[in-house]
């Protein structure tokens, strides 16, 4: 539990670092379109809820092989699915990238601090 509580400190911090840069703000407001965009395409077409659309929208963007069991069904929402991935997943994996390398400088900077400390103390 430890472990959890400091990793989602390391998280939290590097995304509060990050939303300065203004290429990072870009991103996630990119991906927030796309996400959007892809819960109200699948809600509308497949009428899945908007929780299903959503879900389905925001884990096919993750580089993970999770099973939603939502699959679409339409010719439309097949096509759409295919160019909506080829462009989402470049997005997501810009802004996951740029996050782990915030969290390893977070690191790095807390790290530094600790060897500051224990060097002047001698």
């Amino acid at each position: 539990m430890i472990s959890f509580i400091l990793t989602l400190k390391r998280l939290v911090s590097a995304i509060f670092r990050l939303g300065k840069d203004p290429l990072f703000r870009t991103l996630l407001g990119t991906l927030t379109i796309i996400l959007l965009s892809g819960t109200m395409f699948y809600h509308r077409t497949e009428g899945w809820s908007l929780l299903d659309s959503f879900y389905f929208a925001f884990i096919s963007l993750m580089p993970t092989s999770i099973h939603t069991g939502l699959i679409p069904q339409t010719d439309i929402s097949k096509w759409f699915t295919m160019i909506y991935l080829a462009v989402g997943i470049g997005v997501m994996l810009m802004i996951l990238i740029r996050l782990g390398l915030a969290i390893i400088k977070f690191e790095r900077s807390e790290e530094n601090e600790i060897e500051l400390k224990r060097l002047n103390r001698k």
